[in-house]
């Protein structure tokens, strides 16, 4: 008795039916990249994953080339690719970025130095903003998440708040939980 495989030839889909495969890239975003730079390394992990995914990273790392000025399937995916850039960035942020003739290598290009150039002033403001926040009428979890949100940040402009700083300025808050939980919960 012989057995023989049945083989199934399955054609790997086209970069072009990819692309155009993922719709509502905004959907992927719980955000848009605004100004303040904040989420500006979360935003370029999840839009890396996105054009990994659709096999058209070379469109923001400059390896995909068009063959040419008339090359058209190149020039619809670099459309597409950039359109992408358009619902998960800010209109502020897009008219910074954006250029007449631009490509989604240019696009990426012009936020990397957009944000990256700026890392000094943002580091600054956002150690000011970690140090200026107040408790005030917020819940103790909602001024810990704020604080975590501003520390989060000063990270992705590559700088840190010490361990030390972030407990010494949660410290202070900690003393009033225990007086928090016994009047919310009737100790």
């Amino acid at each position: 008795m012989s057995t023989t495989l049945a083989s199934s030839s399955t054609t790997a889909p086209t970069t072009q039916q990819l692309v155009y495969a993922v719709t509502n890239v905004y959907n992927q975003f719980s955000f848009k990249l605004t100004f303040d730079g904040s989420k500006y390394k979360l935003w370029c992990r999840i839009f890396k994953d996105i054009c990994q995914g659709a096999k058209v990273i070379g469109h923001i790392t400059g390896k995909s080339k068009p063959t040419g000025e008339d090359d058209e399937d190149w020039n619809s995916i670099d459309s597409r690719v950039k359109s992408w850039f358009y619902s998960t960035c800010d209109p502020n942020v897009l008219q910074v970025i954006t250029t007449d003739k631009c490509t989604a290598k240019n696009l990426w290009d012009n936020l990397k130095e957009f944000f990256l150039n700026n890392k000094m002033p943002q580091m600054l403001q956002l150690q000011e903003q970690f140090h200026n926040t107040k408790k005030g009428a917020s819940s103790i979890h909602d001024y810990y998440h704020n604080l975590k949100h501003v520390a989060d940040a000063v990270h992705d402009v590559d700088s840190d708040i010490s361990e030390v700083e972030l407990v010494m300025r949660t410290s202070w808050s900690t003393a009033l939980l225990p007086k928090y939980y016994r009047c919310c919960h009737g100790y």
